[in-house]
């Protein structure tokens, strides 16, 4: 065999091994991570990443009344919340979010997107990808938005996110932003019956909740974190008739950490 062909051959089987390189996922923290192949497929967005899901649980009966601190009897239609900056909380009090990432419009800050909007007749919801795995002491969450997300704008986000245009809103208005909560109740007093709908707005009003929850998670599996909710706590100490719109919201903001545990 002449030069010429020894070149054309050696030439060929590198085209040809070339063309049969496997494509895989080559980051350590994925589920998918394959280290035996020898191209990223990054570009493909073809990683997979454990998941985080809260799961609510509650036994608070749509129809029933109760009764308030006073004497008003009152019945819960729906209670809502924006969860979101869900946290893990690792040994060194270090925190691990998602992966996922979201931009303000029309700040253009670049955060977790970690947003999500609960309602009574709602179970699990997904977070998003969790962005590390290891040791972890506990969880953090807020019930509410933190002042950047408060300011951003449905129609500059995406469609269908928490924070964007969607049917059922939370948004109010361009100088109030978001409802970090909203109580649709049904009010019975001196024999009328009344709805009101409360709305916890405003920057002051975000609520944090932690818990202490020593746990490990391996990179193969997601987590869910499943709290109980006493929706009833929410309205602890609240007299209805007496007490006025802004004492309403100042006593649901302060029950709020509280109606949550670990189940």
């Amino acid at each position: 065999m002449d030069n010429l062909a020894i070149i054309l051959l050696v030439f060929s089987i590198f085209i040809c091994s070339a063309c049969m390189r496997e494509e895989g996922c080559l980051d350590p923290s994925a589920t998918n991570f394959a280290p035996g192949t020898d191209k990223d497929c990054a570009d493909a967005d073809c990683c997979e990443y454990p998941k985080i899901d809260l799961r609510f649980f509650t036994n608070i009966d749509t129809d029933s009344f109760y009764t308030d601190a006073g004497t008003t009897r009152f019945r819960v239609n729906d209670i809502r919340f924006f969860i979101s900056n869900v946290q893990l909380i690792q040994a060194d009090n270090a925190l691990t979010g998602v992966r996922d990432m979201l931009t303000l419009e029309p700040s253009g800050e670049v955060v977790e997107d970690n947003y999500t909007i609960t309602d009574l007749n709602g179970f699990s919801y997904e977070v998003g990808d969790l962005a590390g795995f290891g040791d972890f002491t506990g969880v953090s969450f807020n019930v509410g938005l933190d002042a950047a997300a408060n300011a951003a704008s449905p129609d500059l986000m995406p469609t269908g996110h928490a924070l964007g245009v969607r049917e059922d809103t939370m948004y109010v208005s361009a100088s109030e932003g978001y409802a970090f909560q909203q109580m649709d109740l049904n009010l019975i007093a001196a024999g009328d019956t009344t709805s009101q709908i409360v709305n916890v707005l405003g920057n002051d009003n975000l609520a944090t909740v932690m818990f202490a929850d020593t746990f490990t998670l391996d990179k193969s599996f997601g987590v869910e974190i499943e709290l109980n909710v006493d929706y009833l706590s929410l309205f602890s100490d609240i007299d209805f008739a007496a007490d006025n719109d802004n004492l309403i919201i100042e006593k649901i903001v302060n029950n709020t950490p509280g109606i949550f545990s670990i189940r």
